[in-house]
């Protein structure tokens, strides 16, 4: 199957169903759009597509989050499937989600940290006797094993 990712906005709310199992699965529609920022500073959309993306894993845990204008990053891949239209079969291709981004909204950003986050709460490292090698790397003109 072909691989895809994009960014886009959601149509509406996340539809959760359920299969005739009790699996959990969503339904949403996004739209991927490409724009290009003109001289006059002005932004122009030069192609816009709807998507219509289903997603299995997580389904239950990602409900909640994904509301009407959530911006996502989807990576999944395309798939076929034929139904019944106005005029007759039709066929759409669709996206199965193997794993979505969730981004703020624009202009906000967590201000949260972690209590306890071991990349910028580090005590200084005592020294190892590294930092007195010279520029080269060794000590001395003898090779190094």
């Amino acid at each position: 199957m072909a691989e895809i990712k994009f960014t886009g906005n959601l149509a509406a709310d996340a539809e959760m169903k359920f299969t005739k199992s009790g699996v959990a699965f969503l339904k949403f529609r996004a739209n991927d759009s490409k724009s290009r920022k003109l001289e006059n500073g002005e932004w122009e959309t030069t192609a816009s597509q709807w998507l219509n993306v289903d997603m299995w894993d997580g389904a239950e845990m990602y409900a909640p989050l994904l509301r009407k204008g959530t911006r996502v990053t989807v990576y999944g891949e395309f798939y076929s499937r034929e139904y019944e239209g106005k005029n007759g079969k039709a066929l759409s291709l669709d996206v199965r989600a193997n794993a979505i981004t969730i981004h703020p909204p624009r202009g906000q950003r967590s201000q949260q940290q972690p209590a306890n986050d071991a990349w910028t709460n580090q005590a200084p490292a005592e020294s190892s006797g590294w930092e007195a090698v010279g520029a080269g790397g060794f000590e001395s003109d003898a090779p190094p094993f």
